[in-house]
């Protein structure tokens, strides 16, 4: 779930993830998906599911760019 709860995991949160995810694509131009994925998951464990509705939150929130299986933060 996207709003955080009393009863949930924090860091497993949408939010969180997509700050890491934000965190590790400001230091790099282009990333590959496995690869930020794998990346991801050495700073948490964290299921492909979770990867995947936070890659589509920050996709729908205009953050992240996705084309040709390759993720880049948006300049603006």
């Amino acid at each position: 779930m996207l709003l955080p709860t009393k009863h949930e995991i924090l860091k497993n949160n949408e939010l969180v993830i997509g700050a890491k995810i934000i965190n590790l694509l400001s230091k790099k131009t282009s990333v590959n998906i496995t690869d930020l994925f794998e990346e991801t998951v050495k700073i948490d464990s964290i299921s492909l599911n979770q990867f995947y509705d936070t890659l589509t939150f920050l996709w729908l929130a205009d953050i992240v760019i996705l084309e040709k299986f390759k993720v880049q933060l948006l300049k603006r």
